[in-house]
């Protein structure tokens, strides 16, 4: 790697760390508190996590539809969800109920963000190759992801008072993911039936 290269690189990383201090603008929105809100990070990281994890299942144990009759390429998956909000460091959080009475104006803004933030680095074209087939939720990869994206706002949403009429959104993409766990997991949460391990706790 050359200096230059490394320089570019970096240069991004370091623009990335504001999305650890970026809130997710639709918590705000819905009354959280600062503290409720998770940030724009946080939620990359804990998607990426819960995309492998989902992930690997569906490899092993659920060919998905494709024509080409290949499964779920796992690796693609993980980096399209730890880019899928990556122009937000740009451009800001914008919520869901805002991008949706905005019927879509906003998608160039973040495109265009996106492009401006990794232009620059070796990899751009595949950042914002990944990114643009998660929005188009074609693709088993795109579905995943906004499964993993879905159930991780439904993780930080759930118990929080200002957040209790906002539920009802969280059982209204399945049809969008086409992902049969997909409401089994929703339920699962909703009712209460997972809680986290705490198990080590009483050793």
């Amino acid at each position: 790697m050359t200096k230059l290269v490394l320089k570019k690189i970096l240069k991004v990383f370091l623009t990335l760390q504001w999305a650890k201090e970026l809130p997710r603008q639709g918590f705000i929105a819905l009354g959280f508190k600062r503290n409720e809100a998770d940030s724009v990070a946080a939620h990359s990281w804990t998607t990426a996590m819960l995309t492998y994890m989902l992930g690997q299942q569906m490899v092993k144990n659920l060919p998905v539809g494709r024509q080409d009759g290949q499964k779920l390429d796992l690796n693609k998956a993980i980096k399209m969800a730890l880019f899928h909000d990556m122009a937000e460091t740009i451009v800001g959080d914008v919520g869901t109920f805002v991008k949706g009475m905005a019927k879509g104006a906003f998608a160039g803004v973040e495109e265009e963000g996106l492009k401006w933030l990794v232009k620059d680095l070796p990899t751009a074209t595949e950042i914002t190759s990944l990114v643009n087939e998660y929005t188009q939720r074609k693709t088993p990869e795109a579905r995943l992801v906004k499964l993993a994206d879905n159930l991780d706002a439904l993780a930080q949403a759930k118990g929080v008072p200002a957040a209790q009429s906002a539920l009802k959104y969280f059982k209204e993409v399945y049809h969008i993911t086409k992902i049969p766990f997909h409401k089994t997991a929703v339920e699962m949460i909703l009712k209460d039936e997972v809680e986290p391990e705490r198990g080590w706790q009483k050793k």
